[in-house]
């Protein structure tokens, strides 16, 4: 018969793991409390105001065609490109928003006006 190796007893932790264990984990909440005051807060948002400066309207008749998939979603004809350039006062700067037809004509020049920031500037 083979000899059973001696039984190996681990001491218990010590006082020093303990409390490394305790720093350990009230950091581990400390950061999630973090994060979840964080999502509470709003958004910065995309959405820029400025004043009309200037409306411009370029005729070009097209008919637009939206597909979903591989069906006809809607189509409509358009009469041009309606445009207005709105000053941002904060980024000191003229933006060429397009707008569609009813808003173009009910704002008029000196109007505010809140569009959404371009794509290659969101944040």
């Amino acid at each position: 018969m083979k000899p059973v190796p001696p039984r190996v007893v681990v001491p218990s932790t010590t006082k020093r793991d303990a409390c490394i264990a305790i720093i350990a984990g009230l950091l581990v909440l400390a950061f999630l409390g973090y994060g979840i005051m964080q999502m509470g807060r709003p958004g910065k948002s995309n959405e820029l105001t400025g004043i009309i400066v200037a409306k411009e309207f370029t005729p070009q008749k097209e008919r637009q065609i939206t597909f979903s998939g591989r069906k006809l979603k809607s189509a409509r004809e358009t009469d041009g490109e309606y445009v207005c350039k709105v000053r941002v006062a904060p980024q000191n700067r003229i933006y060429d928003v397009p707008v569609e037809k009813d808003t173009f004509e009910a704002r008029k020049v000196g109007d505010k006006l809140t569009f959404l920031r371009p794509e290659s500037e969101q944040e």
